[in-house]
Parts: structure tokens; sequence; C-alpha cells
């Protein structure tokens, strides 16, 4: 286990910031995690790792005349709803108290995320449940707190939900421990400026060694304009999964109004 706290000690380690044996000031390390907060963001679900897309809980302010309303919460049942599949950003529209269940299915690397948009988490609170695997170390989470937004990634080397926004520095690393280089040396990266120094060559080959083996691993699905008869291995890791309902045709419908 690598806390974050670890993380950013070893970055301000990396061009020689602090000597060995030396601890970040409080401001170093309020600065440091707020770099690493915002790294974590920029890095998965973009270049990285599966997008999200929008999971509707209810109807609150939806339009029931928009003709595009038929693709929406109509066609649902409640089982639907409270079943998503994974890397799903679920809004908080629900109108009654939810229970949500994360699949029993999750692929390494897996997200789930949640919204309140309009601030009535405390009057319609959803909990999520792990559905035979922990979400920040518990069997269920309950969200009652207004205007939250929070996102858990899935660890399957240790069958759990890690938060990976927002995080503190005594949270553990959302990433496996063999990818703890390329998170320091990024740290490092954003760090370095500040203080006029910079990356060692030596850093800069463990970094784009360790950065392929992180992308290897959580590489991102692409839309793509191919027939659903294309073996499915061409899309990524995530996309093989009933509970992610994930196809060539289901890719190419990304981002069309028609499409989910």
């Amino acid at each position: 286990m690598t806390l974050i706290s670890s993380i950013i000690l070893d970055a301000y380690r990396e061009s020689n910031i602090l000597p060995l044996g030396q601890d970040p000031t409080a401001n170093q390390a309020t600065e440091a995690l707020r770099l690493y907060q915002s790294l974590l963001s920029s890095l998965y679900g973009t270049t990285e790792g599966e997008r999200f897309q929008d999971w509707p809980l209810g109807d609150y302010e939806r339009n029931p005349d928009d003709p595009w309303y038929r693709d929406g919460l109509c066609y649902k049942t409640d089982w639907q709803l409270n079943n998503p599949p994974i890397n799903m950003r679920l809004i908080a529209t629900n109108t009654v108290a939810r229970t949500v269940w994360f699949t029993q299915r999750p692929q390494d690397g897996a997200r789930y995320a949640i919204a309140d948009p309009y601030g009535r988490l405390s009057a319609f609170p959803i909990t999520l449940q792990g559905n035979g695997r922990p979400i920040d170390g518990a069997a269920s989470v309950v969200l009652d707190t207004d205007n939250t937004f929070r996102e858990w990634i899935y660890r399957a080397d240790k069958a759990s939900w890690l938060p990976i926004s927002p995080v503190t520095a005594t949270d553990e690393n959302p990433f496996p421990e063999n990818f703890d280089i390329m998170f320091q040396i990024l740290l490092a990266m954003r760090i370095n400026p500040r203080y006029g120094r910079m990356l060692d060559d030596q850093s800069i080959t463990m970094l784009k060694q360790n950065k392929q083996d992180f992308h290897n691993r959580y590489l991102q699905s692409q839309p793509l304009d191919i027939l659903a008869d294309i073996s499915w291995p061409f899309m990524s890791r995530q996309g093989y999964d009933t509970q992610r309902a994930f196809s060539t045709t289901a890719g190419f419908l990304r981002g069309n109004a028609l499409g989910n």
C-alpha cells in the first residue's frame, strides 16, 4: 500500500528539492496534494481509461416533451436504474431515495462517479452498494450531503473500490504500487519549475517505461466507424463484459444524440 503522502515525499526527493530524512512543510504538502489531484483528474478518463457517461437516476427537471426523452428513463425500469453499467456518472435527479448497486463483475480500472447538481441528496439520499466488494473499505456508502461529487476506481488486485476524487494525503494511491514511479515523477515534473529544477535523464527513462506499462493496462477504447461483428478484442479490456453492454456499434454511437 502506497499513501499519497509517500508519493508527494518521493516527488520532492526526485530532484533533490528535499534532502533525505526531511519531510515537506505544511505548505509544500498542501500544494503538492493539489497538483497531484489535478494530475490524477487529467490523466485517467482522458488518455487512459474509459470516459464517463451520464446515468440520470430520476426524472427531476427533465423535459418529458423532449423528442429524445424516449431514449431516457421511460424505457428504464427501476432495476435498470439501480444497476448501472461500469464507467457511469450517476446524476442525482432521483425523486425518491435509491439504492444503487455497483456491478458484480468490475474490470480493473473501472469507475463510478456521482454528481448532485441540484443539491438534493439530503432530501433524497443514495446508498451505494459494493455488490460483494468494499467501497472505501465499507460494504455500502450512504450519500446524503448536498452538492456531493465523488469518484471511485476499481482495483482488481485489492478487489476494492478506492476513492479517486477527492483524495487526501492519508488516502492510498488508487493505482497499484507498480505505477508509483510514474506518479512520483509526473508530480515531480509539476513541482520542479517552482524550484528551478529539472528531471535527470534517468528519471525520464524510468517515466517512459512505467507510463507505457500504465497505458497498456488501462487502454482507452475509441469510437470507431466499424461494424458490430468485428471482434470485440479491438476494444479496451473494459469493453468486454455483459454488464458493460458495450459493442463496436455502441462505441460508434458515443457522442451521438441517438446513442447511449
